[in-house]
């Protein structure tokens, strides 16, 4: 971690090693079960309260294959300090949440907190959704169950945007991918934070961040290893070739995406990512903000810091303004 002391200030110094007293730097070499506990261990040491008056409501989705995929409702007070003195809330806006964790840890506990306050600073309603995880589920399952709460929304007639953060950004992505025929009616918009979006081991920040703290170069090869039933060795003979509900970047085309917002954080392996993912979207006359300005100094992961950091405060502040903005 001392080589990113110059370009860490003192509160985001401070929340990585808060961060790593909990989940070390070499989590992904435990296996899953001791890996889950640090996570756990470390969301709940991090974890902020509720914002008052958010109603909460858990229940299941069925999926095609007959699995009940547990899902979170956020239901925020209409009265919020955020948004009360700007007109209307469109009530038939529905923000679909997917939390980050590799693909191998996270649930619907782990985000609490971020969909609360995000559901309270809109004003719309949010689900958060808890999607199969690897090793014992392996994608497609992972997209499938995202897909399969989607789909439910959207055949009640919601106005849908994506948000979701690292693994979670990837598949609101995906998603994106495959529901873009609602593009310019119901699927509103998404808004990526830290996501991997290419897949890559060769981008410049992949090799400039690859020791990065809160994430690395390795840890990125595990994850994507294990999500299809590999390791980071043989990742490259069992990755989906040329599929869009696997990697984002692997679409035929991009015209049809709706609008979106893309959140990177600076000392991050997947920095480059979003600029990729801009560059594919701009070229498909799709409207698309990489807001990289505003992840200078921030690592990866940096949705937790949002209260005792200023920097990542304001990228939280931006998160929740361009949903609010997509919504309205």
């Amino acid at each position: 971690m001392t080589q990113f002391g110059p370009q860490l200030d003192p509160q985001m110094t401070a929340f990585v090693a808060q961060s790593m007293s909990h989940y070390p730097a070499d989590a992904v070499d435990a296996d899953i079960d001791q890996q889950r506990r640090w996570y756990r261990a470390m969301y709940v040491n991090l974890a902020a309260p509720r914002p008052p008056n958010i109603l909460i409501k858990d229940s299941v989705v069925q999926g095609s294959d007959g699995y009940e995929i547990p899902v979170r409702h956020y239901q925020p007070n209409h009265q919020s300090k955020h948004f009360s003195t700007h007109g209307q809330i469109n009530s038939n806006v529905q923000v679909v949440y997917f939390h980050g964790g590799g693909f191998v840890v996270g649930n619907l506990d782990s985000h609490d907190d971020v969909c609360a306050e995000l559901a309270d600073f809109c004003g719309f309603n949010l689900v958060s959704v808890d999607y199969r995880l690897a090793p014992e589920h392996q994608y497609p399952c992972d997209i499938n169950d995202c897909l399969a709460v989607v789909d439910e929304l959207l055949n009640q007639g919601k106005d849908i945007i994506l948000v979701g953060d690292s693994a979670g950004g990837t598949l609101a992505a995906c998603v994106a991918n495959a529901r873009s025929s609602y593009s310019g009616t119901q699927l509103l918009g998404q808004v990526l934070i830290y996501p991997a979006l290419a897949h890559e081991r060769s981008t410049r920040s992949m090799d400039e961040h690859a020791h990065a703290p809160l994430l690395t170069k390795a840890d990125m090869a595990y994850y994507h290893g294990i999500r299809v039933g590999g390791d980071a060795k043989h990742r490259s003979t069992l990755t989906p070739a040329q599929d869009p509900l696997y990697c984002p970047m692997q679409a035929q085309s991009f015209d049809c995406l709706p609008p979106s917002y893309l959140f990177p954080a600076q000392i991050d392996p997947l920095h480059d990512d979003c600029e990729r993912y801009e560059q594919a979207l701009q070229g498909a006359g799709v409207k698309v903000q990489n807001n990289a300005n505003i992840g200078i100094g921030l690592v990866h992961g940096h949705l937790r810091a949002r209260h005792t950091s200023d920097k990542a405060a304001a990228n939280f502040k931006a998160v929740c303004t361009a949903v609010k903005d997509l919504g309205q």
